[in-house]
């Protein structure tokens, strides 16, 4: 699958729900073509925050890895 035809703001609810995001990635292409124009359906920002969430079941909690969050911060400096 092609990820830069997804569409924006399937994206968009991807970004705000990373199991569901887990979920999809795991997805078949065929499958994941199907749910890209099962999407294309959603009429509103709520529709399609409903669908990316059907990926996810009620009882899973996101990893979220950050067990230390000054890592996130490392790196080299500016100055």
């Amino acid at each position: 699958m092609d990820y830069n035809t997804l569409p924006i703001g399937l994206g968009l609810a991807f970004a705000n729900n990373r199991l569901a995001m887990d979920r999809f990635v795991d997805m078949t292409d065929e499958e994941k073509e199907e749910f890209v124009e099962r999407s294309r359906g959603a009429m509103s920002e709520r529709d399609m925050d409903q669908l990316v969430a059907s990926l996810v079941k009620e009882d899973e909690k996101p990893d979220l890895h950050l067990e230390n969050v000054n890592q996130i911060f490392k790196g080299p400096s500016i100055g």
